[in-house]
């Protein structure tokens, strides 16, 4: 059913385009986190938090913006999207007005709470918000360019705040650097009231289709059955979990080689951010000169490349190691989503992303007072080498049975002469699906 363009004989298209001018600008001002290269400083030199604490209370973030994804999700279709914004803006600054006059281990807590309310408030409706907006319109199939573009506003946005918010810190310290991203935000907030709620098709409403939780069952079923998307699916998961640690060890590696917060220390962390950026945006082309399958099936070593080189050098030089991190950060998330796009029908393919961010999201519940406990205890180089030691074997076997599944599945699985019969039948045995797939596109 078509979206009349008109109420009472007012043209309502005006109103929709200026959405699409404004989205751009108010995530730029969004995206402004001047705190971001000072945080782990701030939360421990004037918090007072030990990394023990950092680690405790990380899991509530992954827990909120892991499993409330559906319920906002409702809530927006429910009140709208706009609001739904809106009200994700306020608790963010709630969120970084508390965290700046924090100063203890429960308050900290409450703000990491209302941090993971606003990102999962966001997630997700601001790209229905964009979509209802141009299908207003009748331009759907403009989608992927003006998200795109949002991306690269935003990824100006995050630069920037990375450059300046340790110049801001060096100046009126840490919770100025808050309250300046508070400030960065209120004006993403004033955007948004300019935003008008677009119209939705009558269909997509009063269409009841199955449950979150039906999909879900649906896509693990699938997921049990295909080799590929099941393998993939943990192999993603573990391999974002191995490169979380660098977001909270790189500011303590910089203040442990003597940098002190200001310019320097701002600019010595936008290289790392910068080539997440750029590995993004050169994700098609990696996929088409190396293949998604090998590409991908080379992160494990670029991770464990980094964290030893880092752990064995102790020097401010290893910061180019961080880059490298950045680099298949960038990659990664791309390449395994157009891996898994190409296996999933499209009925769950929204679902199978979810459960592609649920699965790190679960590894860290575990992982996290474990990492600050072992942080808090021990010298930054061994830390690197022993999340080198764990991540490894675990990312090494995974992407083994994974690519093996891929191999599989297009009939191209070559077996070493020399693997004994006993081997041969344990190791590489044809893994069976419980229907067949359609061949999918390859890039290798």
């Amino acid at each position: 059913m078509s979206v009349q363009p008109s109420l009472n004989g007012v043209d309502l298209r005006p109103r929709w385009r200026r959405n699409l001018r404004l989205y751009p600008i108010f995530y730029f001002f969004h995206d402004l986190h001047f705190w971001m290269p000072v945080w782990i400083i701030f939360a421990t030199d004037e918090v007072g938090l030990t990394f023990a604490q950092l680690g405790a209370i990380g899991p509530a973030f992954y827990v909120i913006t892991s499993f409330g994804q559906p319920l906002a999700g409702a809530l927006a279709d429910r009140f709208g999207r706009v609001r739904t914004i809106r009200a994700s803006l306020v608790i963010f600054m709630a969120f970084t007005i508390w965290f700046a006059f924090s100063d203890s281990f429960w308050m900290a807590g409450v703000a990491w709470a209302l941090w993971g309310l606003a990102m999962v408030a966001i997630t997700g409706t601001d790209s229905a918000f964009l979509h209802d907006t141009l299908q207003a319109l009748g331009r759907e199939r403009d989608f992927e360019r003006q998200a795109g573009r949002a991306f690269a506003v935003r990824s100006v946005a995050l630069v920037l705040a990375t450059l300046t918010g340790g110049v801001i810190a060096g100046e009126i310290g840490g919770r100025g650097a808050l309250l300046a991203g508070t400030t960065a935000t209120g004006l993403a907030l004033m955007i948004s009231l300019l935003f008008r709620e677009p119209p939705r098709h009558e269909s997509d409403q009063d269409t009841h289709g199955p449950s979150y939780v039906e999909l879900l069952k649906e896509t693990l079923r699938l997921a049990g059955s295909t080799p590929t998307i099941r393998y993939s699916l943990i192999f993603s998961a573990l391999l974002v979990a191995s490169m979380v640690p660098e977001f909270y060890l790189l500011q303590p590696f910089l203040q442990g080689q003597g940098v002190e917060v200001g310019w320097l220390f701002s600019a010595l962390q936008a290289p790392a951010r910068i080539a997440t950026v750029v590995a993004a945006a050169l994700a098609f082309w990696l996929a088409i000169r190396f293949g998604i399958v090998r590409t991908l099936a080379s992160m494990p070593f670029w991770v464990v490349l980094v964290y030893v080189g880092i752990g064995l050098l102790d020097h401010l030089g290893a910061i180019a190691l961080f880059v490298i991190l950045g680099l298949a950060r960038g990659a990664q998330l791309p390449l395994m989503e157009g891996y898994l796009n190409r296996r999933v029908p499209s009925r769950l393919r929204a679902t199978a992303l979810s459960l592609n961010h649920m699965g790190w999201a679960l590894i860290m519940l575990p992982f996290l007072p474990v990492f600050g406990q072992v942080v808090n205890d021990h010298p930054l180089p061994t830390v690197f080498l022993g999340l080198s030691a764990f991540f490894g074997p675990l990312l090494l076997i995974v992407m083994l049975l994974w690519v093996r599944a891929d191999r599989n599945e297009r009939g191209r699985l070559k077996l070493p002469p020399a693997i004994p019969a006993l081997l041969r039948e344990v190791l590489w045995k044809p893994q069976r699906r419980s229907a067949p797939l359609p061949r999918p596109i390859q890039f290798d």
